[in-house]
């Protein structure tokens, strides 16, 4: 009879130190439909924002509004594959941190547009499946995410490193605007355009 009193204390015992286990596990890590993202100090650059939180939703799609100072230009943005990066984009949309900021570097393929650096960065997030046709939205990055984006006016051959985070939905001739207008010193757009706000609908 003892020794069956201590297989059960052995077992509840166990039992006991799974279910704490799963439940440290989950405090630790996110929910089902999120998923956990870090975002660390940039090492010398003053903080230019709060990062944000560091639980972000997997589901869903964000519609952004650029009102640019040629035009405005919509975006949709896609959480599926990309959580971290479109948490971080509207985020900082939402805290006004691209009103006023230009967008400027013009390539033949691609527009690139917002401060470079907000102060944290965050791990790219990549399928190994990204490619970038006209109308693309992908993070710039230099190893990992911050703040800058590209808006892509001209289908381009790229290796998958940088996230693609949507797509533009509107506005495209705001682009070709921009694109006829040339290519200037330093690769900035002869036409100079700048984000006047950044809004999340």
């Amino acid at each position: 009879m003892r020794y069956w009193k201590r297989v059960l204390a052995v077992l509840v015992v166990a039992l006991l130190a799974l279910v704490i286990e799963g439940w440290a596990s989950n405090a630790q890590g996110a929910p089902e439909g999120a998923k956990a993202c870090k975002f660390t100090k940039t090492p010398g650059i003053p903080a230019q924002v709060k990062p944000p939180k560091p639980i972000a939703s997997t589901d869903g799609q964000v519609k952004v509004t650029l009102q640019t100072n040629l035009g405005q230009i919509e975006l949709q943005l896609d959480r599926k594959d990309a959580p971290c990066a479109v948490h971080s984009l509207s985020t900082l949309a939402k805290g006004e941190f691209y009103d006023g900021s230009s967008c400027g570097k013009l390539t033949t393929a691609v527009l690139e547009c917002g401060p470079v650096e907000p102060g944290y960065h965050f791990k790219v997030e990549l399928t190994g499946q990204e490619t970038y046709p006209r109308g693309t939205v992908a993070m710039s990055n230099q190893g990992e995410n911050a703040s800058r984006f590209f808006l892509v006016h001209q289908t381009i051959e790229l290796p998958p490193e940088s996230t693609v985070v949507g797509q533009i939905t509107d506005g495209l001739d705001v682009l070709d605007e921009v694109v006829a207008g040339g290519i200037g010193a330093d690769e900035r757009p002869a036409t100079p355009v700048w984000i006047a706000k950044a809004q999340v609908n």
